[in-house]
């Protein structure tokens, strides 16, 4: 009887997260019911929305004490009892955090391979990180040329890619990320204009030098008080994007800017978004992206964990921000 490897929350984590909240059970493999789909899982991605899930109640579902971790992932269909895959297909959806899926095949939706390696539809092609980035900067806010932008979390996987594609519309990037080898991967890799490592620099006197006209247009990656920092040097007619707030998904309460009167002085504006209101143009955006990686012009390297047993480790890394680009783990 073949066995699936899964991750099981332990434990509500009290604060930050740790590998002692997770433990890894495996279960016997069923095999898929009417319209479903058994799934041999390729890549798992790490993300920060997954953190919201341990909570007792989140925006994107609870998981329950003793139920798999949610996760997004790609894999090929092992065995189908739905007519619309057929094993051998590859596919895109909430596999969870396991070695092998039994799920409901509406849930998924088949990638094309011949476009980009499985891995990349959860990296550049994918919903949480490429696709998230191509809208939250080109649509939500836009960017024009002479533009300066800055981006925190820049050397994460959705931060890497908002730099290249303000880049790549003609602005002025400043990355923001913490140590100097991330700072390296934002110049050398990424091609960001300048990095301030927020770690050992004081942001608020970096950008006072590399934005003394104002910044244009902030992706917001981070929350907390670095978005005060950000709405303090706002130019006037700036635009932020809300994409997220990883400094305080840890917290048990997630606090807003207290300079928001900011953003009526600059005639300025903030705008939140989450990338699902989106979908019926993601083939749009993943045509133009694959044109941009295929010109050389769009790169996300991978920072990959083998093995299940290293989920929860890994997702403990993107908290603590130990990796660069997008994180992911092989099962």
């Amino acid at each position: 009887m073949s066995m699936n490897r899964r991750v099981v929350l332990r434990s509500r984590p009290r604060r930050n997260i740790a590998e002692s909240d997770f433990e890894i059970e495996s279960v016997a493999l069923e095999a898929p019911g009417p319209g479903q789909i058994s799934i041999d899982v390729g890549f798992i991605s790490v993300d920060a929305f997954i953190r919201t899930t341990l909570n007792d109640a989140g925006f994107h579902g609870t998981v329950g004490i003793g139920a798999p971790v949610t996760a997004l992932g790609v894999g090929r269909v092992a065995a189908s009892g739905d007519s619309s895959f057929v094993p051998g297909d590859w596919v895109f959806g909430p596999t969870l955090a396991q070695t092998h899926a039994v799920m409901p095949a509406p849930l998924f939706v088949k990638i094309d391979t011949t476009l980009a390696p499985p891995s990349a539809h959860l990296g550049l092609l994918g919903m949480t990180t490429g696709l998230t980035a191509y809208f939250g900067l080109l649509e939500v806010v836009g960017v024009a040329a002479g533009e300066t932008v800055v981006v925190s979390a820049a050397a994460g996987g959705v931060g890497s890619v908002v730099c290249q594609l303000a880049r790549i519309a003609g602005a002025r990037v400043i990355g923001i990320a913490g140590g100097s080898d991330k700072l390296r991967y934002l110049t050398d890799t990424i091609g960001v204009d300048a990095a301030i490592d927020y770690k050992n620099e004081d942001v608020a006197s970096r950008l006072d030098e590399l934005a003394s006209e104002g910044i244009d247009v902030y992706f917001d990656n981070v929350g907390g008080e670095l978005l005060d920092v950000m709405l303090d040097r706002m130019a006037s007619g700036a635009r932020i994007s809300l994409c997220g707030a990883i400094s305080q998904y840890q917290s048990s309460e997630i606090r807003g800017p207290r300079l928001y009167l900011r953003i009526a002085e600059r005639n300025a504006r903030m705008c939140g978004f989450t990338v699902d209101h989106f979908s019926a143009r993601f083939d749009e955006a993943r045509q133009r992206i694959v044109e941009w990686m295929r010109a050389g012009r769009l790169v996300l390297p991978e920072h990959v964990e083998r093995g299940i047993d290293r989920f929860p480790a890994a997702l403990v890394t993107l908290f603590d921000g130990g990796h660069k680009g997008k994180l992911l783990v092989q099962p």
